[in-house]
């Protein structure tokens, strides 16, 4: 089955950038502080957030327009209350139901580690990374034993994310560790139809041999590629995000001797990149883009994008974009 999904981003797992109305009158920067902040009416925003930012209908427009798979980002609390935040296991367990209902599969994505894995805002919590203390590595590989037990038997269960992109501060022999007892933990409850997906921590090459088989099997490459964060990429033409996609990303991917998903990429660019262009020519570069990308994600086992829709950010709005014709 090849994937073609997005990213259910900033739903079960805050993100200001995407929902910023749910932040509006708060300093808060992550669902942590949100949390601390909102103190008395937290609640009672973030049930409301939760029971309509996604709903059913939003599965049933997913199946009817080309979309087979969902990647859904949580926190480490998904199931169990820590202070502060509050757990989505009811949301959690209502969204396998409605991927059964329109046969949609599903990966579970630990998007927000113990400690935080990487110091940013959609881990949960802004700062220090954290995780790489012993206490929150095991703490961690408990809760991934904890959602493969829940969700082992729902047919919709394409796969479990050990953890979403480990900052660069992680070591690597730290990171395989934790990998291959993150494999265990998804195999004592879930067998090797479910894939265990591990993230390349934006260091693809590093991975290959790594946990093959007979040992290990159905381990799946997590790559985000994204061209709108660097220097480099922002100085980009359109013709050079192009080539960008067509010769390096596909260079890298070709490379790789495992199965690769790409679970999260978009059609943000920085605005220059349009620079002169009318508003009939932006469309057409950004088509152009997409179906670059499309082109070269579709040799891998699927892609995510991310996100399926933002309260604004056109480009990272996986609906609008179907709906304004820049995705097919």
């Amino acid at each position: 089955m090849k994937l073609r999904g997005v990213n259910l981003g900033g739903w079960l797992l805050l993100e200001k950038w995407i929902t910023p109305s749910l932040f509006a009158g708060l300093a808060a920067e992550d669902e942590q502080s949100f949390w601390t902040e909102a103190a008395t009416t937290k609640y009672q925003r973030l049930q409301q957030h939760r029971q309509t930012f996604i709903t059913k209908r939003d599965f049933e427009w997913l199946a009817q327009n080309q979309i087979n798979s969902v990647r859904i980002p949580i926190g480490y609390w998904a199931l169990q209350n820590d202070e502060p935040f509050v757990n989505c296991a009811e949301q959690l367990d209502q969204a396998f139901r409605w991927a059964s209902e329109f046969n949609l599969k599903v990966v579970v994505d630990l998007h927000g580690a113990p400690g935080s894995q990487n110091g940013l805002n959609h881990s949960g919590k802004i700062g220090s990374i954290e995780w790489n203390k012993s206490a929150n590595i095991e703490r961690t590989l408990d809760i991934i034993g904890q959602l493969a037990k829940r969700y082992s038997h729902w047919q919709p269960l394409w796969g479990i994310e050990l953890l979403n992109e480990p900052g660069w501060e992680v070591p690597l022999n730290l990171l395989r560790e934790f990998y291959k007892k993150g494999y265990q933990k998804v195999r004592e409850h879930c067998d090797e139809s479910v894939a265990v997906i591990i993230s390349d921590a934006f260091r693809p090459l590093e991975w290959n041999d790594f946990m093959n088989g007979p040992s290990y099997k159905n381990v799946v490459l997590d790559m985000h590629l994204y061209q709108c964060f660097t220097p480099e990429d922002k100085a980009l033409d359109i013709q050079g995000h192009l080539d960008k996609t067509y010769n390096q990303w596909s260079g890298v991917i070709s490379q790789i001797n495992r199965p690769i998903i790409i679970g999260e990429w978009s059609l943000g660019l920085d605005p220059q990149t349009f620079s002169g262009m009318d508003k009939q020519q932006k469309k057409t570069a950004i088509k152009a883009y997409a179906s670059a990308q499309l082109e070269v994600f579709g040799r891998t086992t699927g892609w995510f994008f991310w996100t399926y829709k933002t309260e604004n950010m056109p480009g990272w709005n996986y609906k609008y974009c179907v709906e304004a014709g820049t995705l097919p």
